[in-house]
């Protein structure tokens, strides 16, 4: 009896050993519910809008010196910086989130709160993620008319300059949805391809061009 004892407790004795150095080799699941700092690099005016009926990339031709609305910013370069608070435990989880997207071409910049909803697969490898937010912008509600008649010439062509390359979305205040694919790098950094869009959907005037931007995130999580 006493042999079986001690053959029993050396049995749990080196179950135990080799269970703790399993576990000082093996890193733990990571859990990827930190929060998280982002920055990314976005085509402003990408042409690509997800939500709408069409997409447009061959427009008639315009008489000479003029442009179509919305088309003005097209082609230029944000970066964005972007926090995401944990995953809330109501409402499916959301992330609450600030953005902020500066044009480095002295275009329209966007400045945004709202939160994401995020999806896991293939052992949190891979994720969607989807969101909305609301956005004030430091563009143009309505750019000057470089056309207006009796208006001295310096101020036409000042005009003229802003109607070209700036342009009117109709409100400061616009609408945010958002969606992005994620890929984890590791425990605590996974890079994104990411869509955003911004307009407000003709709530606030009938001017509403909106402009959707695409590009790369790479993202870091806070914690283990």
């Amino acid at each position: 009896m006493k042999l079986w004892n001690s053959g029993a407790l050396g049995a749990v004795l080196t179950l135990a050993s080799t269970t703790a150095m399993a576990q000082e080799i093996t890193p733990a699941p990571t859990r990827p519910d930190g929060a998280e700092l982002a920055i990314g690099v976005l085509r402003h005016g990408a042409n690509f809008h997800p939500l709408g009926s069409k997409l447009i990339f061959d427009l008639p031709a315009l008489p000479q010196g003029q442009i179509y609305e919305g088309q003005e910013e097209n082609g230029t370069t944000d970066v964005e910086l972007a926090y995401r608070s944990r995953p809330l435990r109501v409402l499916l989880k959301p992330r609450l989130t600030g953005k902020l997207q500066v044009n480095t071409n002295g275009r329209t910049s966007f400045a945004s709160v709202g939160a994401e909803w995020r999806q896991h697969i293939l052992h949190n490898r891979l994720y969607g993620q989807v969101g909305i937010g609301i956005t004030v912008i430091d563009g143009y509600r309505f750019t000057p008319d470089p056309f207006a008649p009796s208006i001295a010439v310096d101020e036409a062509r000042r005009r003229y300059d802003i109607y070209r390359r700036r342009t009117s979305f109709g409100s400061k205040v616009l609408f945010n949805p958002n969606a992005a694919i994620g890929v984890r790098l590791s425990a605590n950094w996974a890079a994104e391809l990411a869509w955003e869009h911004y307009s407000h959907h003709q709530l606030f005037s009938d001017q509403n061009p909106g402009i959707d931007t695409i590009g790369i995130r790479l993202v870091h999580r806070f914690g283990r």
